[in-house]
């Protein structure tokens, strides 16, 4: 069973973004590394970029500035990499949306983005406006991640 193990700091970046937003969708990069076989951890979370497009049902990243960024901050760490993306839904479906897999499936691909098995997060507000979250990853096609655990502010 896969877990993903996220940071305070990752987390409070993803929540601070969806709630500047909460109507329309928003995302950003993971940086973070695999811990084993088949656990990962994300130690940060982007936002989306400068010239990002933000609709209601979809995210159109700054690709440009997030491939910059992925090569300032992985320049001097062997750990911290690229690892996936993450998007929120406005909607209280957290499943990928057809768009999702077909983007998801290039990733997988194309070799600027260094991972063979990237990880995709969705968030959302809950009705009582908590953040959610469900996760999938691309091993052998697209599959839930069953676990998400916010790792304590010490680890």
């Amino acid at each position: 069973m896969t877990t993903l193990y996220i940071s305070q700091r990752a987390w409070s970046q993803i929540e601070k973004a969806v709630r500047l937003y909460p109507d329309l969708e928003t995302g950003g990069i993971l940086l973070g590394n695999e811990t084993n076989e088949k656990d990962w951890i994300i130690t940060f979370a982007s936002d989306p970029g400068p010239n990002a497009l933000r609709m209601q049902n979809a995210i159109m990243f700054d690709d440009s500035y997030l491939h910059q960024m992925v090569r300032q901050k992985t320049r001097f760490s062997n750990r911290s990499h690229y690892v996936g993306d993450w998007h929120s839904h406005t909607v209280s479906k957290l499943a990928p949306s057809k768009i999702d897999r077909v983007t998801f499936n290039q990733k997988t691909i194309e070799k600027k983005y260094g991972s063979s098995s990237p990880i995709m997060l969705i968030v959302g507000l809950s009705r009582q406006n908590e953040l959610n979250a469900r996760a999938f990853i691309h091993q052998k096609g697209i599959r839930p991640v069953r676990k998400i655990e916010l790792l304590s502010s010490k680890a």
